[in-house]
């Protein structure tokens, strides 16, 4: 697995909040798969675990050559979207 830079911003375009197209290193990627990524944070003051989503798993297929076939990790990070990891699926 490898981990991308911390300033690497990709494109997601999304549809119903999922994401189905996103574009990163200059590809074009089509969404095969995508699973939420969620996180149980705690603190004394709640009574009950917040859930938090603090991201997406992405299965993407190059448009330009469909054997190109990756695993993203993306997080909304503002207006936009940071790649957090990668990975050759």
């Amino acid at each position: 697995m490898s981990i991308a830079p911390a300033a690497d911003i990709i494109h997601v375009w999304t549809e119903h909040g999922t994401p189905i197209r996103l574009v990163w290193a200059g590809n074009r990627y089509r969404v095969a798969g995508a699973e939420q990524i969620r996180t149980t944070g705690t603190h004394d003051a709640l009574t009950h675990p917040a859930e938090q989503l603090p991201g997406w798993s992405v299965i993407g297929r190059a448009e330009q050559d469909p054997a190109d076939v990756r695993v993203f990790g993306v997080q909304r990070q503002g207006a936009g979207w940071v790649l957090i990891t990668f990975d050759p699926a």
